[in-house]
């Protein structure tokens, strides 16, 4: 519950519909797969690795999940076949991906459970009510075309107010028009669907100066069956001299 994600979107949305909320203590696949058979439950939230921990433990198959409807994936981006795999094999049909930070409480984008499948894959939908959400260049400032990536921003109710006593950081990530700069990449689609791309930072720069998001070589990694998640990292070449590899 220390995470925005468990607290706002797990405690709230039990309060609102007064709900049964089942907390493990810490995740254990094992464990969890024999609560939410025993409790039936009929949602389930939590990060892509615990689902995979759950579908890929040897024995997943001996529990019962046919009373499971719903939930959430969150906190880093989803491999499309652990996707297809949630929906199909623990009947989570209208599961829905949700995309935040902590600093904007925790949600600015999510999926609807109705959304076709691939759609649910491949974005993290569209910006929740009442919230506004776009593209620039971090470089310029100003808003992208729809279908070219730049830094996600956004304002609204959602934004935090600031950093507890750290002025300088609240600057930093909270500009003058009230947009707080997320440092994460991503693109609109015509249609407003958002898709993630990966954190300025991480941006590869080959040696011919191409841009390379890691998502976008962990999505071609993960197409293969013989990956089940793939982590991609671009390599410092000054920090490999400075530490003499």
């Amino acid at each position: 519950l220390f995470h925005c994600f468990g607290c706002v979107l797990g405690v709230m949305s039990c309060l609102t519909h007064c709900t049964t909320i089942v907390l493990m203590d810490h995740y254990n696949p094992l464990r969890e797969m024999q609560i939410l058979q025993d409790q039936r439950c009929t949602a389930v939230h939590g990060v892509p690795t615990m689902f995979i921990g759950m579908l890929e433990h040897p024995e997943f198959d001996r529990f019962d999940f046919s009373r499971l409807r719903t939930g959430i994936m969150a906190g880093s981006p989803c491999p499309i076949k652990t996707m297809r795999d949630v929906t199909g094999k623990m009947h989570l049909s209208e599961l829905t991906i949700t995309y935040g930070q902590t600093e904007c409480s925790p949600g600015m984008t999510m999926s609807r459970t109705d959304d076709p499948l691939e759609l649910r894959c491949t974005t993290v939908g569209k910006l929740l009510p009442q919230t506004e959400g776009t593209i620039i260049d971090p470089e310029t400032g100003k808003e992208v075309p729809r279908g070219v990536p730049g830094e996600i921003v956004t304002r609204g109710y959602h934004v935090m107010k600031g950093y507890y006593k750290m002025p300088e950081a609240t600057r930093q990530a909270i500009d003058e028009d009230g947009w707080l700069h997320t440092g994460d990449v991503g693109s609109l689609s015509e249609d407003g669907h958002l898709s993630i791309r990966g954190r300025i930072k991480e941006i590869i720069v080959t040696s011919t100066g191409e841009k390379v998001p890691p998502s976008d070589i962990e999505s071609a990694l993960e197409t293969d069956p013989l990956f089940a998640q793939t982590f991609v990292l671009g390599e410092n070449r000054s920090e490999e001299r400075r530490v003499g590899k």
